[in-house]
């Protein structure tokens, strides 16, 4: 944010120190006093100056209007060699109107000059001091170096500045650093909702509303590629028994554990594990044919014997199993149609003795 934030108000800072080299060169035409026309006459360097700085200035307007987002960290490195350079500047064109006895302007544009940069940098204390303390300082030094009649005045008023200048940077600053965290806080607020609207909360694996989405787009695209797709749809077998015989609360844990085991044996980040309803699971294989979902379900089964969960009250075995449908795409096929075809095979799995897979039969 900070980054961002440099390269969206620099260019208005920037635009500001061109209007007051512009002003400088021009101002003996709103003021054509005899002292400034011999300031003008005698010190050729200030005009110099002034040109290097819209120079500069325009350059960097440039630059940074015509480059994209995806470099803000090499632009804010950029602006912040651009501001130094442009403060030397700055410090020297006020070494030269206090030389040369010309202090009328200094105060006023001095103080104009930190408090722009106060506004438009408050949020990166590096980029605002490296800008503002040379000339600060070299103004209050160059102030007891060539005294006027207001060399003590002049010097409490730079000391005042400088207090409103601290005073205003330590306020901005907090308020920025306060929307940081308003705005991180959202992030995590909009993370977690997400999460909610996507997310089974028991199991953290996807919900039904999730994959729904994401076999949207799989169908999308396997009817616009011709890739292969498969579903597998599992169920626990007798998991009434074993809430009755466990509770509810290890009926819980037993979940969990098995959508951990579904997630751990999928191929790869391509595949979803997804809690149907109850103590139904859906599988999504993108791009897998019948043979590919075989060689999962058979995984999926075997991973889940391994864990060994007990389940006394089941006619199966002695541990937790699940049955498993398969169901592929065919040409012609919906997303709802592959899904009651994965939901037939489990069926007829369950049928058959259960703690097995079946494929879906097209007639």
């Amino acid at each position: 944010m900070r980054q961002r934030a440099i390269t969206v108000s620099g260019p208005w800072f920037l635009w500001i120190n061109l209007l007051f080299c512009l002003f400088i060169l021009g101002r003996h035409y709103f003021s054509p006093s005899q002292q400034i026309a011999s300031v003008a006459a005698s010190v050729p360097v200030l005009e110099i100056l002034m040109g290097l700085i819209l120079a500069v200035s325009s350059s960097a307007i440039f630059i940074l209007r015509m480059a994209h987002d995806q470099y803000a960290e090499w632009l804010s490195k950029f602006l912040y060699g651009t501001l130094l350079c442009i403060s030397a500047l700055w410090v020297g064109c006020f070494y030269v109107f206090l030389a040369s006895g010309d202090s009328r302007i200094v105060f006023p544009f001095a103080a104009l000059l930190i408090f722009t940069a106060l506004i438009s940098l408050y949020f990166d204390g590096r980029v605002l001091l490296s800008f503002t303390l040379p000339i600060w300082i070299s103004i209050l030094v160059c102030n007891f170096i060539y005294p006027s009649d207001l060399t003590l005045l002049n010097a409490l008023l730079y000391l005042l500045l400088a207090g409103l200048f601290e005073s205003g940077r330590r306020i901005l600053r907090g308020w920025f650093v306060l929307a940081i965290r308003r705005e991180q806080e959202n992030r995590e607020l909009i993370k977690q909702l997400q999460d909610l609207a996507n997310n089974d909360p028991l199991t953290g694996i996807a919900n039904r509303r999730s994959f729904h989405l994401l076999l949207e787009k799989a169908m999308q695209r396997q009817q616009q590629c011709g890739t292969p797709l498969s579903l597998v749809m599992l169920d626990v077998d007798y998991f009434k028994k074993y809430n009755d015989h466990y509770g509810h609360q290890a009926g819980d844990e037993c979940l969990v554990k098995i959508g951990q085991c579904l997630a751990d044996a999928i191929r790869s980040t391509h595949d979803a594990v997804a809690r149907f309803g109850g103590e139904e699971f859906i599988i999504l294989l993108p791009d897998a044919v019948e043979q590919q979902a075989i060689e999962v379900a058979e995984r999926l089964r075997m991973n889940l014997q391994a864990l060994s969960i007990p389940h006394a009250a089941s006619p199966v075995m002695p541990y937790v199993t699940i049955s498993l449908g398969i169901a592929t795409v065919m040409p012609g096929t919906t997303s709802t149609r592959l899904i009651a075809q994965a939901d037939a095979a489990l069926y007829k799995a369950k049928e058959n003795g259960r703690n097995r897979w079946q494929v879906f039969q097209h007639y």
